[in-house]
């Protein structure tokens, strides 16, 4: 039986048989085609294969027919709001459920504001950390060591079997630099890191985008200041902002050097200058937080005719626009709750600064958030340093100095050892990458997973040579100094984790140039990334598994994919439940609808259907 279209083309046909052949052997070739398309694509049905299906619109109950409903903590089910503090969707582990080595589809709609000041979060999380097992799917931005997350909104997917694969070198973004600092950074699709110091000054304070492989193209020096380096890298409302720095501190404030500047990038090897945040040598770190650009950083040189300052504060400031800085924030120099702006986090809608102690900031009034102590015995608590902090499960860690401590932050001024990794002094970098935590440490360069009860697993040192024992970290001589390794940020890109390595100093006369001053790359399980900005509003995200590859689709289009990986390796079997805004990372801060689970790969225009679906409508 023909269509209704197809009748009323043969009708023409016949109508116009008189004309010839000429006419009608295309009308019938219409008919043909038509018919092969009915043939060749038939209806899409969204219930096939369909395991799980949560509207979050009035209820967390399973509408797929499967039975498996939510048991909802605390999400606003009549907007789908997830509050970024407590609030997610627990989906308990049932058999019928379970994904095994099959194939499956998992699609969400999600809605972020434009400023968001807490970790984006997890979207869904169905993981079991003990045994490196399960899948993720989440939004995230990278941090470059010192440095808070960007404004910018990035989408992970991965799965995991406890599988871990090889470092890859990729390579060193200035030749003659033994410094890639705190700085690694996604923007726009690409990765950026800085370098601090050089064998001349025509390499020193340039930043450096990587071209794959062991190649990275020079973005041009930012600014012509006598300061050495760039220390800090961020994005902040679409744009890729860059803070100067002199960093080796044990010469900065000998030298003649210039105050540290903030530039933005323009492109190419165009850098804006925007301004001198107070009279800072290094800017150690930056935040973008209530949609306002800071920097935070030492005091710079002593007024004329002072030797030291002495009773001054340490200072973190905000951009006012154009080249205007203001002061943010004053913190005391002397204890009991001294704070020189080291490192910098944005969680639960509070501006976090460290070293020693932590404060916080609401956006109107700071609060001493406590000392991050941990375990560190008592006689080593005067010289207690914050070096990095993330979020990890809704929890924020902070990295220590003298010892190698996570130290991770319970409520009000108390705070939780995290254990210590190795024989580690100080950790430079902390990140969330596919379910798990990592942290990179001085003195052997060393980058280290957290795993549960069992503590952290060293996975590479970069720099230990056989039967070296590094100097104590509280008593250092120059020679021990200059034999630290650090791994100096940690980051997230093309589904890979990558760390940047650098000598203790930054100075090119203190270490040779080597593994110092290059990247690393690894992968653990399988993980794909979209790298540019998601931006803000409600997107569509479908993440799929179809054999030996995982393929990543944002709104309705394939972002990316993974490369073939062996399907029988990825046993996605766990007993945990499947949590709806929240997992290894964060709570979610937005909102989340039409949550779908099917237990096969759906194809392009099943996709593109879900995205277009009319009962979307009121989510857009």
């Amino acid at each position: 039986m023909n269509s209704p279209r197809q009748d009323q083309l043969l009708t023409r046909r016949r109508a116009l048989q008189g004309l010839g052949a000429t006419l009608a052997l295309p009308l019938l070739d219409s008919v043909q085609s038509l018919r092969a398309a009915e043939t060749a694509s038939p209806p899409v049905d969204l219930q096939r294969g369909l395991a799980g299906h949560w509207k979050l619109q009035g209820d967390c109950r399973d509408h797929s027919g499967g039975g498996h409903h939510g048991i909802n903590h605390g999400v606003d089910l009549q907007t789908g709001a997830f509050d970024g503090r407590a609030a997610f969707i627990e989906v308990p582990a049932k058999d019928a459920l379970q994904l095994g080595r099959g194939d499956f589809s998992l699609s969400a709609w999600v809605h972020t504001d434009k400023i968001v000041d807490d970790t984006l979060g997890d979207v869904l999380s169905w993981y079991d950390p003990r045994l490196r097992r399960g899948l993720t799917l989440n939004l995230h931005a990278s941090a470059g060591g010192y440095q808070s997350s960007g404004d910018d909104r990035h989408v992970s997917f991965g799965i995991d079997n406890g599988k871990l694969g090889e470092w890859q070198d990729c390579g060193r973004p200035n030749p003659t630099s033994n410094y890639v600092s705190n700085s690694l950074t996604v923007f726009d699709g690409h990765l950026y890191a800085a370098t601090i110091d050089a064998q001349d000054e025509s390499g020193w304070a340039h930043v450096y985008r990587y071209a794959g492989g062991k190649e990275w193209t020079d973005c041009g020096r930012v600014g012509n200041r006598r300061t050495t380096g760039v220390m800090a890298l961020i994005v902040h409302q679409g744009h890729l902002y860059a803070g100067t720095s002199t960093y080796d501190w044990t010469r900065v404030f000998s030298g003649k050097y210039d105050p540290a500047r903030v530039y933005r990038y323009e492109g190419g090897t165009k850098w804006t200058d925007c301004g001198q945040p107070g009279q800072m040598l290094r800017i150690n770190c930056m935040a973008t937080f209530g949609g306002r650009l800071y920097a935070g950083g030492d005091r710079g040189l002593p007024p004329a005719g002072e030797k030291q300052w002495t009773g001054r504060p340490y200072q973190v400031f905000v951009h006012e626009g154009g080249t205007e800085w203001r002061v943010a924030g004053s913190f005391p120099a002397e204890p009991p709750r001294n704070c020189y702006p080291h490192a910098m986090a944005v969680h639960d809608g509070r501006l976090f600064v460290g070293y020693p102690n932590v404060h916080a900031f609401d956006g109107k009034t700071w609060e001493f958030a406590g000392t991050p102590l941990g375990d560190t015995p008592v006689e080593l608590k005067p010289f207690l340093q914050v070096h990095s902090l993330a979020v990890f499960r809704g929890r924020l860690q902070a990295g220590m100095w003298p010892e190698a401590r996570v130290v991770e932050h319970q409520r009000g001024e108390q705070w939780l050892d995290r254990g210590r990794l190795g024989d580690g002094t100080e950790i430079n970098a902390l990140t969330v990458y596919n379910g798990k935590l990592y942290a990179g440490a001085i003195p052997r360069g060393e980058v280290s997973r957290y795993d549960e009860a069992a503590g952290w697993t060293s996975l590479r040192k970069f720099f230990s040579p056989p039967g070296w024992e590094p100097g104590p970290a509280t008593a250092p001589v120059r020679e021990e100094i200059n034999n630290w390794t650090r791994v100096t940020s940690l980051t997230v890109f093309q589904g890979r984790l990558f760390a940047s390595i650098g000598s203790c100093t930054s100075a090119a006369q203190d270490a040779p140039a080597g593994v110092r001053g290059s990247v690393h790359s690894m992968q653990a399980g399988q993980c794909v990334s979209y790298d540019k900005d998601l931006g803000a509003g409600w997107r569509h995200l479908t993440a799929i598994r179809q054999g030996g590859e995982l393929r990543l689709y944002v709104n309705g289009r394939l972002a990316t994919k993974s490369a073939p990986f062996n399907a029988a390796d990825y046993d996605l079997t766990v007993q945990q439940p499947l949590k709806i805004g929240f997992g290894e990372q964060d709570y979610f801060t937005g909102r989340i609808r039409e949550v779908r689970l099917y237990r096969r790969a759906l194809a392009d225009r099943e996709i593109a259907a879900l995205q277009e679906s009319p009962n979307l409508g009121e989510a857009r």
